[in-house]
């Protein structure tokens, strides 16, 4: 593409505010992880039978990653009995390499959790068990590793370490939740250490963190065991936390920041809360809460001055308002579970196997289509991505390409 800018300042302004393009990145939950897709063209409602199957692909073993992929690759994670593998695909589903990167888990719902970061034709996964790797995309050679857990001492969540590490500039980041470590950085070139953060000894909670710029101040969110936290991505200062806690220090949902506000949900009964933020971004007040949104790890969709989400106790797809915080509207025709975004529609995927086409709007929503996934193996808890108008779905051993683009 050619671009003809007037001042080089102006091309920096754009330049700093602009998303990487996916052949640079491609992460978990989309671009800025929040489970938009920028995908136009696509079906708005779907065959009785669901979409056309494009292919599947089998062979991942056990594992709940989702797949990232680029223009021209897919990657995801999956277990053989107690061993990690990362896989490259083609975009046919065709396996190009397999690499062996260490442990897995095989205690509790044994196998993968972590979705790989894609970046500038590298490969960065955080393993179950504490281990930073990266790889050669196109080959799935290792670069480096680090045995996070070895170094840090991990306070081990009762389900493993559940973490797609992010990138940003020349750093990657890592949660392992160590004894005096939580947070870290990496030189993505390198392995080297570049900051390490103590934040307030919380533990790694199964969340993916993201960073967002308020005001013009860049920050990293993600939620611990115990609270929601934003930490300066130049240094990991801690930046401010506020209490989220739940039963079991369950955490993946990944918090959603718009306009100055922040919005975390949380399961087991206690929801989401929706927060302010300073005009600097140094502290944040609390705005309302929503306890029967208590999604567990399927996260929502903030669109249309509402947030979308299944609950996990309250198990019922529900439309929240932005602004108060009240239920708008519910439906209860899928099973709770996970949600993106694209086109205007949301795209469900409960843990009963259905996939669901819904219809957002201002004054709540529609669920307009209905199928099931028949492939694939164990519990149906990854999360979905589009590309390309092409619906990509984990589960299990199996990977599964729908084509949802319109004729």
């Amino acid at each position: 593409m050619n671009y003809r800018i007037s001042t080089a300042l102006l091309f920096a302004i754009l330049v700093s505010t602009l998303p990487v393009s996916s052949q640079e990145l491609a992460q978990w939950r989309g671009d800025m992880r929040d489970g938009v897709y920028n995908e136009t063209g696509l079906l708005k409602t779907w065959p009785k039978t669901g979409p056309e199957v494009l292919w599947a692909s089998s062979g991942f073993g056990t594992g709940f990653s989702s797949v990232v992929v680029t223009d021209d690759m897919i990657f995801t994670t999956g277990a053989e009995d107690s061993l990690g593998y990362a896989f490259g695909l083609d975009k046919q589903g065709k396996h190009l390499w397999k690499t062996y990167f260490g442990k897995e888990w095989t205690i509790s719902f044994p196998g993968t959790r972590t979705t790989p970061t894609f970046y500038k034709g590298k490969l960065f996964l955080h393993s179950s068990l504490g281990m930073a790797v990266c790889l050669d995309a196109k080959t799935g050679k290792i670069l480096w590793q680090d045995d996070l857990d070895k170094k840090y001492k991990v306070r081990m969540p009762k389900w493993g370490i559940s973490e797609a590490p992010l990138v940003y500039g020349n750093m990657v980041v890592f949660t392992p939740g160590g004894e005096d470590i939580v947070m870290l950085a990496k030189d993505v070139n390198s392995g080297e250490t570049l900051w390490e953060s103590k934040l307030n000894g919380d533990k790694q909670a199964y969340n993916s963190p993201r960073l967002i710029t308020h005001n013009g101040r860049q920050m990293i969110l993600t939620c611990l065991s115990e609270n929601i936290v934003a930490v300066d991505p130049e240094t990991g200062k801690l930046i401010w936390s506020h209490p989220q806690v739940n039963r079991y220090s369950v955490q993946p949902n990944t918090p959603l920041y718009k306009d100055g506000y922040v919005y975390s949900l949380t399961g087991y009964g206690v929801g989401g809360v929706m927060l302010k933020l300073s005009e600097d971004g140094s502290s944040v007040t609390e705005v309302w809460k929503c306890e029967t949104q208590d999604n567990q790890m399927g996260g929502a969709i903030w669109v249309h001055g509402n947030i979308y989400a299944s609950g996990q106790k309250n198990t019922e797809w529900q439309c929240v308002d932005e602004k108060t915080g009240k239920v708008k509207k519910e439906i209860d025709e899928l099973s709770k579970g996970t949600c993106i975004f694209a086109d205007g529609m949301i795209y469900a995927y409960g843990d009963k196997g259905e996939l669901g086409l819904i219809q957002p709007s201002p004054e709540g929503m529609k669920l307009i289509s209905q199928c099931d996934v028949e492939l694939g193996t164990e519990q149906h808890w990854a999360h979905l991505v589009i590309k390309d108008g092409i619906l990509y779905c984990r589960h299990g051993d199996t990977v599964i390409a729908y084509d949802i683009k319109k004729k």
